[in-house]
């Protein structure tokens, strides 16, 4: 397997930050997973040479292709996110399935042509105690329908394992089968069933079987989804990045 790329989290309102720190990012990440925010301008991200895949925008600002009564809304936003995947030469776009009716969800991603999308698994239950689809490898290869690719979130997977009382590892498991494009790293406890997305070491999660996880799958594509304290700086990525190296030495000494 070629060496894992690293991805830097970003929302089309960090801008400001990328212009001050844009050649240290270059230098330690392959590539930005960009979150188009409605009303944000492409264009200052046109002048960096950086490579992109978008993750298109989330039920925060209201994207929810499993609910029916969103479907203008929902067609509205990834549109404008398929426009700047091809602004910004992309090679993948990720997308949330929601919360609701997997029925809807499925209907939705019927009317979906662009074979650049990637589905991402999610958690069983919602921040808000929602419903969510997507939260089993079954559910996901469904959605998948032989059209559109898998993006694997850790994060998502584990948090699914524990409303589900299965193991986690095996859990994950049965996810590598579907052959994942892109990897979500992040950490969290395991006796919270909602997602947390921690920084790397604040919670329990067994770091060197995920990135042996990535090590033993044909793709290597790994996002770092772990919030910032601090919004205006990128250096905890930095700092997550450099711990998530040291599990991959340990990998492979021990191996």
């Amino acid at each position: 397997m070629s060496d894992i790329k690293f991805g830097l989290k970003l929302w089309s309102t960090n801008r400001k930050v990328l212009d001050e720190t844009i050649e240290r990012v270059r230098d330690t990440f392959q590539y930005i997973e960009m979150t188009p925010i409605p009303n944000t301008e492409i264009v200052p991200f046109l002048e960096y040479d950086l490579l992109y895949i978008i993750h298109i925008t989330t039920e925060r600002e209201g994207l929810n292709i499993a609910d029916k009564q969103k479907e203008r809304l929902n067609r509205k936003i990834i549109d404008n996110c398929i426009e700047w995947a091809d602004k910004l030469d992309a090679q993948y776009l990720i997308l949330h399935p929601g919360f609701g009716s997997m029925n809807t969800a499925l209907s939705f991603l019927g009317h979906l042509r662009d074979e650049r999308i990637l589905i991402e698994n999610m958690p069983r239950v919602g921040l808000n105690n929602e419903n969510m689809v997507g939260y089993t490898p079954e559910q996901i290869e469904t959605l998948m329908d032989k059209k559109f690719g898998f993006c694997l979130d850790f994060g998502h997977a584990i948090k699914a394992a524990v409303s589900l009382n299965v193991d986690y590892n095996e859990h994950v498991n049965e996810f590598l089968k579907l052959e994942p494009t892109v990897f979500h790293i992040s950490d969290g406890k395991l006796c919270n069933e909602k997602d947390e997305h921690l920084a790397v070491g604040d919670g329990e999660y067994d770091f060197e079987f995920l990135m042996n996880c990535v090590k033993r799958s044909k793709s290597s594509y790994v996002t770092l989804e772990i919030p910032r304290t601090n919004l205006d700086s990128f250096d905890e990525d930095f700092e997550n990045l450099e711990k998530l190296k040291l599990f991959i030495n340990s990998y492979v000494l021990k191996k």
